[in-house]
């Protein structure tokens, strides 16, 4: 999904939020972690305790980002179920000879 279909997107100024610690706020782990691009709590994912899933049913923040944060970090939407992008990837064409 685009970033600019996603009306949560707009909501957060998820470039401008610095992570708030380099560990789970709840639990101490160290990673897999993201961030809410809202207000900058760092929880861990479902794979270890779910603990970001916990903070936006807490507090309907919807956002999040990958930590470590930078070009490999991602964007999610918990109330669109998708990732958001700059632009839909690329559609490849088979051709044939």
């Amino acid at each position: 999904m685009q970033k600019t279909d996603c009306t949560h997107y707009d909501e957060v100024a998820s470039d401008v939020v610095e992570p708030k610690a380099e560990v789970c706020q709840v639990c101490g782990i160290k990673g897999p972690l993201r961030m809410c691009a809202t207000c900058g709590f760092v929880r861990c994912c479902e794979s270890m305790n779910s603990h970001d899933t916990e903070h936006w049913k807490e507090t309907g923040h919807p956002i999040i980002r990958r930590m470590p944060l930078g070009e490999a970090s991602w964007i999610w939407c918990y109330e669109h179920h998708d990732y958001l992008r700059d632009e839909e990837p690329a559609k490849t064409r088979k051709t044939t000879a």
